[in-house]
């Protein structure tokens, strides 16, 4: 694990990558963040819908797509991304339906 980054270091780099991005004409933010697994989604901000998130997919209405065999786009079966799912939140990404286990660390 010595060579994994902390999570901090995931963060800064994600944002400097979206400031790097700016300049393109698809723009990017930090859109939703899991800190246990020190992972951080960079999405478009087409998916930052009235102020909110769709990060999500809604699958039942992705394969009733598929099954129309008529061309989608992505905006056509986007989810809201849950709160507790957004980069910033308070929960960091820990669903809290999920018990959280904490380990101790070891010295």
């Amino acid at each position: 694990m010595k060579n994994v980054p902390y999570h901090t270091e995931v963060v800064r780099f994600c944002q400097d990558l979206c400031n790097v991005l700016q300049g393109d004409s698809a723009q990017y933010q930090l859109a939703c963040e899991h800190e246990h697994s020190c992972l951080i989604l960079i999405a478009k901000k087409k998916f930052h819908i009235e102020g909110q998130w769709h990060t999500w997919i809604d699958y039942p209405k992705f394969f009733e797509l598929l099954q129309t065999g008529q061309p989608f786009t992505s905006m056509d079966y986007v989810a809201p991304t849950p709160d507790w799912a957004v980069y910033g939140a308070e929960e960091r990404g820990f669903d809290p339906d999920e018990t959280r286990h904490y380990r101790k660390q070891r010295t």
